[in-house]
This record gives C-alpha cells, structure tokens and sequence, in this order.
C-alpha cells in the first residue's frame, strides 16, 4: 500500500518533468487528465493568515477528503505532506507555517480520495508575492456627532513573514462623494488601530469600507460598507 501511494506521488512531478522535456525537444505525448485543469486553486491573506483553498471543476466529483503535499521549486527536495491537511475534509488549509518566503516558487499538488480510492490529483505553482490576494481586515465604525472613529482589528501577533508591502485604505462615502485615507502605521500591523474621520457634517448618513492595496496591477477586495447616520444629540468627544 506504501508503495502504491508513493508511486502516486512522484507521477505528478513525472508528468512536470515530461512537460518540460516536451517544449524543450518538440516531442508530443499523450497526457493523462488528472492535471491543473481539473481544479481551481485560490491563495488569501486572510487576518494575517495564508489560506489556500481549492474547488473542483467537475462538480460531479465528490471527495471525503484530500491531501495536500508541496515542494519549493528552487531547492531539490522531495515533496512534504503538509500534516495539518493531510486527509482533511475541508476544502482550504492553513499555510502559514510552511509557506514563509514570499520570493519562493511552490510547486503545490492536492490528492482527492472517496475513501480509498483515489479520484484526482491537481498540481499548481504558487508565488505569494504575485498570487496572494489580500482580504480586507475586521472592522467596527462608531458614529459621533461631527466624527466617526474607524477600529480595525489586526491580530494581536503578526509574524515577519506575513507582513507584506500592503497599504490600509479607509474609503467614506457620503452623498455619491468618496475619500480615500491611507494612515501610516508604524511597525507592524498588529493589535487594534484607530483612526479618526474628522470635519464631517452632522445629520448626515456616511458610510466606510476598509481595504489592502498591494500594488497598481491587483485588484483590491473591498469589506462591506457599514454606515452610520452622524446625529447631533450624539458624543462629540474624540475617543
């Protein structure tokens, strides 16, 4: 059973190298259709977090689970089983801890099982610093009489290695018009941040999302908009 399951393993990087060797010589094979083309891989910063999570093109196709193995491209190692999603249920799995170099090429395979059967296997290679896409962090708005105080909640701890190049954008929209507040934030994102929507105009309806930028060429993920209605009767002390 070892043997078969190892030789399972190794094909897909077979198949890599046949691919290769294919372009490099001009020779045609007939490839077997557990490819790349089977699934669709996606990779988040979600609160601080790289979770990769995967879905499946043919619907028809049920797993019990699956089991997910990479490599780094640029050493010469064998694949590792990541343990914390090795025959998991769910349809994602934490990265953090594995995936610590954003100037890395991974080369990611994903095994799926009903049982003990073997349905798919999907390979993709991942480079954080052009793949990750940037969820937007939790946010609470609290209205005042002439100000909102915007809390975004980071984690308490950040690792280096999750602290990529972003930039915090607070977006207020009011009656069609939108402002765009980029804060600096010194040192890490980590532990709550405030920040003050200041000279604003009482009796009036604003509303707030809040979002990473990462560069020009990725589109942004935007939270939703929460809103408040800034009356006069309300606190206009700053908190």
């Amino acid at each position: 059973m070892l043997l078969s399951q190892n030789a399972f393993i190794v094909r897909p990087l077979n198949l890599f190298l046949m691919v290769c060797i294919s372009l490099v010589f001009g020779i045609s094979h007939d490839l077997p259709d557990y490819t790349s083309e089977s699934c669709t891989f996606k990779i988040s910063l979600r609160n601080f977090r790289s979770i990769l999570s995967w879905e499946l093109k043919n619907h028809s196709i049920v797993a019990t689970h699956y089991t997910l193995l990479y490599t780094i491209m640029s050493k010469p190692e064998d694949l590792k089983m990541v343990k914390n999603c090795a025959n998991t249920t769910r349809s994602f799995c934490d990265l953090t801890d594995e995936w610590r170099s954003t100037h890395e090429a991974y080369v990611t395979i994903l095994n799926g099982f009903s049982g003990n059967t073997t349905l798919f296997s999907c390979s993709h290679n991942f480079w954080l610093d052009i793949d990750m896409s940037f969820e937007p962090p939790e946010f609470e708005i609290v209205g005042f009489t002439n100000h909102i105080n915007v809390i975004v909640k980071f984690p308490s701890i950040v690792e280096e290695e999750s602290q990529f190049d972003l930039s915090l954008v607070i977006e207020e929209q009011s009656e069609g018009i939108v402002k765009k507040h980029k804060p600096a934030i010194k040192g890490n994102m980590s532990g709550n941040f405030t920040y003050i929507i200041d000279k604003l105009i009482p009796n009036t309806n604003y509303c707030v999302s809040v979002y990473f930028e990462h560069n020009d060429e990725q589109a942004v993920i935007k939270s939703p908009l929460k809103c408040t209605l800034l009356q006069s009767g309300q606190e206009s002390e700053f908190s």
